[in-house]
Parts: structure tokens; sequence; C-alpha cells
């Protein structure tokens, strides 16, 4: 097992001795990580544009879905370790899961309960991981209170070039031209972490991008992706989107390197093609399992001794993943054993260390002495060991962020003539990514401490109940044409729009800024129709106190009643509606994070109302 050379940073925590109590200074970027090793400068922007974004994530997460009757943040257990602090001694626990999809599994394989019309084997299920031809297949609709094959069948999902990989880990294969495999890249980076880095230095995410995919392999594969690469394109025109918060090009999630489970390194270096460098299946967000997080700490009437019972009852995550109902259940029974709970910093799910057990190398008389399969495990991103600062102790697992299965390098020195492909797992060669995705683990870290008030118990939340209109998606208009705008084949026939692979990271608008042009997602109240345009609602976005804010003026300019996409951290494409803003910032607004309220057509703004946290930020005209 190899790993990278960097040093990981430092979480920042300031200590009281009165209390005997830490308190989290910032949001430390994934895994540790530091992108900017030797530009301080820039890191600080990062880490500063990254901690506040991980907030507005952290604060959603907590205040939930106001709209729902029977959700508010006065019921959640989650606490923001920005402002709550933190007992010394309180350590992190460790949520783990298999990153093999556990859906195929559920809804394709033998010996499921209940079970399933295609008893397909463990083989088959591999190469569907590697390949995403699920086109023939379609899964319940009703999966509540538990997957119901008599009813309504749907084609199966999440859609997308590795949509299917729904475990919060994906992986791209590359093979020889015999097609055997050569290496196989794993990543469970989220996607919001790249988009924030972008907005930094374009050419840093590149040059990431470069490093990543290179590290470990032969000259003759390596490759060189420049800003053109992933930079997002109008569908329209073909030119570059401009993003206004920049004025750099903007963000293609989906680009030539990150796209699809194959990764082309034969032939013309000009053809290469492919790789992971950050997850793309639409669930698979940081955004979504923050507020995974606070919504599995509700306790429910229902219990929580039965995973998937208690993921019906409290409508959160997707039934069957490996993940969701068990990461749910964890928090649930923490929560109910009298603690509140956080995702210890840095926040994220990380890529833990294979099972090495059932693998089985070739007899090779040139292999090193000592050569051990996990010798081919090699740490891209992040590290297998990181000190908790709170308990001056190890984590309870890993922070990788991103390896590479493939022959080290002394290997091939020595002569060794075989590759990944030859190597046994369980007694066969491994053909498919998946066999090696079935030997590790994804794990996310909790931070439990004692609560001030013990959790109440409330019944099941009612499905598709949304009494106030529901906030979901804001950006530049600009770049919502183009997300919306650009069409993406998959393997399973369907076809998505890039906007389920954008996410949701709030605007930044300038003081003094004027008819800046704003596209704002939502979902409409449970029962309304499409409306006319004189009976468009209002948009208010408002200070930290929920108060409007009378520096920030907005105009309702157009209306779209059906927009389907995927909203980023959702499994399925729903219908939203659009609204078309013109926002205006006074030259004296203060800088800071705004909320949001759609206000009803006749109706005025209320402070009674929650808005739905951080879908806005205004800087300083004078700030670099």
């Amino acid at each position: 097992m190899s790993s990278n050379a960097a040093t990981p940073v430092q979480p920042q925590y300031t200590y009281n001795p009165t209390t005997k109590t830490y308190h989290l200074v910032h949001f430390t970027t994934p895994g540790c990580n530091n992108d900017f090793p030797n530009n301080p400068a820039a890191y600080a922007r990062l880490a500063q544009a990254w901690s506040q974004n991980v907030n507005g994530f952290t604060n959603q997460a907590i205040t939930g879905n106001p709209w729902n009757s029977l959700f508010s943040a006065q019921q959640t257990a989650y606490y923001n370790p920005l402002v709550t602090p933190i007992p010394a001694g309180s350590g992190a626990v460790d949520v783990a899961w298999i990153a093999f999809p556990n859906r195929l599994e559920q809804y394709l394989g033998k010996n499921q309960i209940p079970p399933n019309p295609n008893n397909l084997d463990m083989d088959t299920l591999y190469q569907l991981a590697d390949t995403g031809q699920l086109g023939q297949y379609q899964i319940p609709q009703t999966r509540c209170p538990q997957a119901d094959w008599k009813g309504q069948l749907e084609a199966y999902g999440p859609y997308g070039p590795r949509g299917w990989l729904d475990e919060y880990c994906e992986f791209s294969v590359v093979r020889n031209s015999g097609g055997k495999i050569t290496r196989i890249d794993f990543t469970c980076e989220n996607p919001e972490y790249f988009q924030t880095l972008w907005r930094i230095d374009p050419q840093t995410v590149a040059d990431v991008y470069t490093s990543a995919l290179n590290m470990g392999t032969p000259q003759n594969q390596w490759v060189k992706v420049t800003v053109a690469d992933l930079t997002l394109v109008d569908p329209v025109t073909g030119g570059r989107v401009i993003d206004p918060q920049t004025g750099l090009p903007a963000y293609n999630p989906l680009n030539r390197w990150n796209s699809g489970t194959t990764a082309v390194r034969t032939g013309s270096a000009s053809g290469f093609s492919g790789g992971a460098m950050h997850l793309t299946a639409t669930p698979n967000t940081l955004q979504t399992e923050l507020g995974l997080g606070a919504g599995a700490t509700v306790q429910r009437s229902a219990g929580n001794t039965d995973p998937q019972a208690l993921i019906c009852c409290g409508q959160y995550g997707q039934n069957y993943r490996n993940s969701d109902p068990h990461i749910g259940q964890s928090i649930n029974l923490a929560v109910g054993a009298g603690f509140n709970i956080s995702l210890a910093d840095p926040p994220g799910l990380y890529i833990q260390m294979p099972s090495f057990a059932q693998y089985v190398l070739p007899a090779d008389p040139k292999l090193p002495r000592g050569a051990r399969a996990s010798d081919c495990w090699q740490i891209v991103r992040g590290f297998e060991k990181i000190i908790d600062p709170i308990t001056n102790a190890p984590f309870p697992g890993s922070f990788i962020l991103h390896a590479a299965f493939q022959i080290p390098q002394a290997w091939i020195d020595a002569g060794v003539s075989f590759t990944v492909g030859d190597i046994l797992i369980a007694g066969k060669n491994i053909k498919w990514g998946s066999q090696v995705a079935a030997t590790l683990e994804i794990a996310l870290f909790g931070r439990p401490i004692a609560p001030v008030v013990p959790a109440p118990q409330l019944a099941c939340v009612i499905p598709s109940t949304t009494i106030q209109a529901q906030p979901l998606q804001i950006m530049f208009q600009n770049l919502w044409n183009a997300y919306y705008g650009t069409k993406i084949n998959t393997p399973s026939g369907v076809q998505m729009v890039l906007a389920s692979n954008s996410s949701i990271i709030p605007p930044t608008l300038r003081t003094g800024a004027a008819n800046v042009p704003l596209a704002l997602t939502y979902a409409a109240p449970s029962g309304t129709t499409p409306l006319p345009q004189p009976q468009w609602p209002n948009v208010v976005f408002t200070l930290p106190n929920g108060q409007a804010d009378p520096t920030i003026r907005t105009a309702v300019i157009g209306f779209n009643p059906n927009v389907s996409y995927a909203v980023p951290g959702n499994t399925y494409p729903s219908s939203s509606q659009l609204l078309n803003l013109q926002v205006s910032v006074a030259g004296n607004a203060p800088a800071g994070v705004r909320g949001v309220v759609i206000v009803p057509f006749g109706q005025t703004f209320s402070p009674a109302i929650t808005p739905a946290p951080a879908f806005l930020v205004i800087a300083s005209s004078t700030t670099a």
C-alpha cells in the first residue's frame, strides 16, 4: 500500500479551559487535503469559501424542511460545531458500509427480501455495476413499507454516466489492449468541493485532475487535463460559459475526465478519456448527506430497530442502499441513547482500506519478496490516518478521498508480467472494478455530545406534504440555461439534464450590483396549479435574524411551471417550478449569507415563516 506524500491540514479549534470545551473555528477542507500547498493565500480563500458553503449546508440540514408540518428545526438533534461547543474527550464514532451498490442486489439479485423477479447471480451483478446497462430492468415505484413488485414499476435509477453507483463511492476502469484491467480509480470526493475549488482557481482543478489520474501510471498512459476540458459549454452556441461570480469559465462536473466507468488509455493520447475524480450520481452529494444526518436524528414513534421501517417513517435518503438506511439508523440510535450528533470535522464520506483476505497474487517468480495484494492499493488523495485534535488520538478509520488499484511500479521494474486482471478475489480473476468495490467500505465519522434537551418522539412524515413553497436551488441565469439545456445520454437509456449534476451552492453578489439575472427552482405547495403572470409569487431574501433584507430588491420577471430534473441530491427527476429573477443589492448592504422565502401572490412576507438558509451571499464590492 502506498500513499501520497502530502501533509494533512490541521483542523482548527479553540479551547476554553473554564468550560473544558472545544469550538471549531472553521470547517476543514475534505480529508484535511490541501490543494494549494505552496500558496497559503489561495488556500485561505478556499478554506473560507469551503467553510461558508458547509456551514450553509449544515444550517439547511438543521432547518430541514420547515414547510412540512411534521418536521422543523426544533425537533432535530443535529448540531453545528461552528456554534455548539464540544466537550473535551468527545470522541468520533465511525459509521461504515460496503461500497458495492446494494440496490443492485436488492432489485436484481438472488435471495432477496422481498424477492425480485430477476434473480441474477453476483457475476452478472458485477458486470452491471461496471457497465450500468440497466435499461431492460425496472424497479418498484413503491418502496415503503417494502418494495412492491406487484405495483407500478419505473426505470432503474439514479440516471447518469455512473448514477447507479449510489453508495458514495464511484470508480472508473482502465483496460489494456487485451481487455484486462490495469487500473481502477475509486473516488468518494464530493462535487461541491470541486465546484468551490474551481471558483478559486480553475487551473488548480485541472492540475489536480492531471496529478491524480497519472499517479503511479506508466508514462505512456499519462493524461494532460486542461481548463478547456473541464469548462461548461453553451449547448446552443458551443462557446464556453462564463460564471458571472468570478468572470472565469464555469465548471462542467460531467467532463471528459470524470464521466462513466470506462477510462481509455490505449492508442493515441489524443483519444484518452475517462476517469473518476469526484462523485457524479445525483444523490452522492455532501449537502444531501448532511440533510440525511439531520433528518435521521428525529425520533419517530415507529422506533429505530428496523432501518427500512425507520427510513420509510422519516422520509430521508433512499431505501435499500447500504448507506442511507444504515446511516439513518445509526444516527437515530445515538440520539435515542441520549446524544446530539454532527459529522466530525472534516465533514465528508471517506474510502476505507479494503479487506485483502481473499486476494491472491499470481505465482510470478519476479515478484519482489514480501509482495502483497495490498501493495496495489495506492492512496492518491487523502490519508489513511488523521489525528483527532479533540482526543489527540487517530480517528477510527481512514480519510481516503481517491485511491487507485494498480500494479506498483517496483513490480513492473522487477519484470512482473501480470496485471490487475490476473489477481484473484475469492478465487476469481478481477474482471470488474466492482469486485474490488465489494471488498472496501465507505465511512463517515460522527461526533456525539450530550444534548441540552432530549429529542421528542414524533409521528411519521406524511410524504409529499408541502405547505409553503420550498426553495430548491438558485444560480446565475446563464449557468442554469447551460446546465439545464445540456442533455446527457446514460447507459440506462434514460436521458438526463446536466442541471442534475450542478451543486446547491449559493451565488455571490457584490454590493451595488443591479438587476443580476438569477434562476430559482422551487417545489410548489401541494395541490397548487401553474400560475398566470399576475399571480407569480414574490421572492424575499432574509437576514440572519429572519427579517426581510431591505437592501436587496428582487423582481420576478419570468416563470416556468414545469421544470423536470433531479435536484442535486435526489435520486430521481421530479417536477419543479422556476422563477427568473432580477436581483439588485444596495451599496450599503452588509456582507454575509442570506436566506430566502417565496411569498405567494396576494400575501405579505411574515418573519414567522422559516427561511431556507444559505441561498445567497453578499460580498463587499471592495473585497478582492
